[in-house]
């Protein structure tokens, strides 16, 4: 019985023994072909479980089933030449914008940890995340070990992490402390003052100058990130009237790259002595 989907989500139970692409193929109409593309994403789960070949499902098998999965774009993509530093414990790469860090709930495949596993034929483990319109500098663990001492390190704070971003209105130089409503929804509100239970967001702006983009000119802003907050960059420059180049979710009035937002993570420095460190945000 397939019921009413909810946020794109179906549900299934399966009436009698088939395999995962007869009760796609029979049940939802779908072609021989799409059926593949949905396993091979890993756009649909059995009893809770994300699976990705078209096995066998015993009667009353539970299906959740992503049928429209958001794509994204990875085709022609040189993921190798993506690769910036590697150890035996870590690597880090350029992340290109666009593209998620990890696996969505509907998309196992089409992502930057996905695609260096493939790459470098080893297991790889996240440490940190960039939001998927955002690109630059990003690292993954090679083993659990120092996946954990990484993690020490971000609560920390014993990291150094800058940021480049294009900004439609100068933004002033120094610390800047704001507070942020803890919510999963998006976009992130702020406050200028301390609120109960509100979230600490602090980061420096370090420089600002005006740059070009095309025909426009807008200001080119270097940020140190001293707390990680979710979306915390490009809410405090919008809170501050200086919404990011392309990003629409806080208000920016300019487009940037397709599915990308002007900000890019530049610099990551960490004890003992590593420092990894990207270009112009616009080079």
């Amino acid at each position: 019985m397939a019921l009413i989907p909810s946020n794109r989500i179906f549900h299934h139970v399966t009436a009698k023994p088939a395999r995962l692409k007869q009760v796609l193929m029979e049940h939802f109409k779908l072609s021989d072909e799409r059926a593949s593309d949905l396993i091979k994403l890993g756009a649909i789960y059995s009893n809770k479980k994300r699976i990705f070949e078209n096995r066998e499902l015993p009667q009353g098998t539970y299906l959740r089933l992503h049928l429209h999965p958001k794509r994204f774009f990875i085709e022609g993509i040189d993921w190798k030449s993506r690769l910036l530093k590697e150890t035996t414990d870590f690597i880090v790469i350029n992340k290109p914008a666009g593209v998620p860090t990890h696996a969505t709930v509907d998309n196992a495949i089409e992502n930057s940890l996905a695609q260096m596993r493939k790459v470098l034929g080893c297991e790889l483990l996240v440490t940190q995340r960039l939001d998927t319109p955002v690109g630059g500098v990003l690292l993954f663990a090679k083993n659990k070990d120092y996946q954990a001492k990484f993690n020490r390190m971000l609560s920390e704070r014993s990291l150094q992490k800058t940021y480049l971003a294009l900004v439609e209105k100068p933004c002033p130089l120094g610390r800047h402390l704001h507070w942020m409503q803890p919510s999963e929804r998006s976009p992130k509100v702020l406050s200028a003052e301390s609120r109960t239970g509100w979230l600490s967001c602090e980061l420096s702006v370090l420089s600002c100058v005006p740059k070009d983009f095309g025909e426009k000119s807008f200001f080119q802003v270097e940020v140190d990130l001293h707390t990680g907050r979710t979306h915390q960059i490009r809410a405090q420059l919008a809170f501050m009237g200086c919404p990011i180049v392309g990003d629409k979710l806080y208000g920016a009035a300019y487009k940037f790259h397709p599915n990308c937002i002007a900000l890019m993570a530049k610099r990551l420095k960490w004890p003992p002595a590593n420092l990894v460190e990207l270009k112009d945000l616009l080079d």
